[in-house]
């Protein structure tokens, strides 16, 4: 019950960071050279965790298979980033 609730606050932290194109909590951004893009990637990836966590209840998904997803995905951003010099 608890992974569902921790990814719905991640899918919807993931599309407002996705919306609005900034980060929740976060006030200042140093060294980020396109807030717009960095925010948006980064909501992307937050968005496709929390939609993991909360299917890992309704299908059921080993923990090992849900944690290398989600370094992938963290893999994928960081390229991403790098590749679109949102950083």
């Amino acid at each position: 019950m608890a992974g569902v609730m921790i990814g719905t606050i991640m899918c919807i932290l993931g599309l407002y960071s996705l919306i609005k194109g900034k980060l929740p909590f976060i006030k200042k951004y140093d060294g980020v050279k396109k807030i717009n893009l960095h925010s948006r990637i980064e909501g992307t990836a937050v968005l496709l965790v929390g939609t993991m966590v909360v299917f890992q209840h309704i299908i059921p998904i080993k923990t090992v298979i849900l944690m290398i997803s989600i370094l992938l995905i963290c893999i994928l951003t960081l390229i991403l980033e790098i590749v679109l010099k949102a950083i």
